[in-house]
């Protein structure tokens, strides 16, 4: 009897820890802002002396940074929220079958939730353990999932490795419909023996494969340094919840706090939505990028003010439609100088349309091979090319 009111207690206590969760969540999202709103400062409404004024506008616009990302903070939280919310036990009928399946490799269910429909696409949550001495991979566990669901479901990248003799959580997300292939190409400017241009592929729980190229100042270490600070700190944002826009505004901060120290990188993201085959484009003082369907090019600009000049930053946002085969391109500026003599971003965008390549490091390559050409192999600056191509999930 004692041990039945236990097995009851944890029962309900787990059915209520959602909506406990979800609701610690949204008081915290409350509390962040209102904390948002005690940062905002208006305009001095009275006239006062230059001087006066232009600290007053500094710490405006300082006040107002801090704001913004309380705001985010708060967004974030009351998203995840609302992923609480969504939390609902899986079916009978669906458990049985589950249960069935993994009995047979010794793995004892003692728990199956399902979030329906999220940001994250459907997700399957389940608490494992095992008695098998050594415990039982991860990647074994994904192939058992199989005879429950088929491919529908992948394991979280967050996953622990093993089934062990102690209780852990699986999360099994919802497999996109589409894939990216990726591919990149760099040359080092002449005589450096570092490239000032860093690049990140970075993939997400959410379906998103991110994009990002950062160009230090200049060349060499100095700028080695910049920009990898830069991607560093961006991909720490962005899997923490951050938007590209969000995250861009507050390393554009952290770059106008840090002064004199690190000069004045780009940022150039470009964000690919697996679940829906579109992208967005976010840059910072980044080149042109491109998008390539067949032989039709088309040229994203925008964002020509680097990172660290101004705490209120215009960063440049454009959201576009993929189709299956569709490719991104993008590029540092010294790719650009190599083409000055044709016409920069249009010579650019001619030599993209007429090329032909199997996939994206192809691509990033025969484009790097016609930069070369026309700087006549004098590489007057650090070259890199980013190149991705979306294709659907077979």
């Amino acid at each position: 009897m004692i041990q039945f009111l236990e097995e009851k207690r944890k029962r309900d206590y787990g059915d209520r820890m959602p909506d406990v969760c979800g609701g610690r969540l949204s008081g915290y999202a409350e509390s962040f802002r209102e904390l948002a709103k005690s940062f905002e400062r208006e305009k001095p409404s009275k006239v006062i002396d230059r001087r006066s004024y232009w600290e007053e506008e500094k710490l405006r616009e300082n006040c107002g940074a801090i704001a913004g990302h309380l705001k985010e903070l708060a967004d974030i939280m009351e998203q995840t929220a609302g992923e609480f919310s969504l939390l609902e036990p899986l079916d009978e009928k669906s458990r049985k079958k589950l249960f069935q399946v993994l009995k047979g490799e010794e793995i004892i269910l003692e728990g199956a939730c399902v979030i329906p429909s999220s940001v994250y696409g459907k997700q399957l949550s389940l608490r494992l353990r095992t008695q098998r001495e050594g415990g039982i991979l991860s990647e074994k566990l994904e192939e058992l999932m199989k005879g429950f669901a088929g491919d529908k479901y992948c394991l979280s990248m967050y996953a622990p490795g093993s089934v062990e003799r102690e209780s852990k959580t699986f999360l099994f997300v919802e497999r996109p419909k589409y894939m990216v292939f990726t591919g990149f190409a760099r040359v080092v400017k002449g005589r450096e023996e570092v490239s000032g241009d860093n690049y990140s592929f970075l993939q997400s729980e959410r379906g998103k494969l991110t994009l990002m190229l950062s160009d230090g100042t200049g060349s060499g270490e100095q700028a080695c340094m910049e920009s990898s600070w830069v991607l560093d700190l961006t991909e720490k944002l962005l899997e923490n919840g951050y938007g590209t826009e969000a995250a861009l505004h507050l390393v554009n901060a952290a770059a106008v706090a840090r002064g004199e120290g690190i000069g004045h990188p780009t940022l150039d993201m470009c964000q690919l939505d697996l679940r829906r085959g579109s992208c967005e484009f976010c840059k910072a003082g980044g080149a042109v990028s491109y998008r390539k369907r067949g032989h039709d090019v088309e040229e994203i600009s925008g964002g020509r003010l680097p990172l660290g000049i101004f705490q209120n930053l215009e960063a440049h946002r454009s959201v576009l439609n993929l189709k299956e085969g569709d490719s991104v391109i993008m590029l540092t500026d010294g790719v650009l100088e190599a083409f000055r003599e044709k016409g920069y971003e249009e010579a650019v965008r001619d030599a993209i349309a007429v090329l032909e390549a199997e996939n994206p490091r192809e691509l990033s390559e025969k484009l790097m091979q016609l930069a070369i050409f026309g700087s006549q192999g004098n590489i007057r600056d650090d070259m890199t090319i980013l190149a991705a191509a979306l294709w659907k999930n077979p």
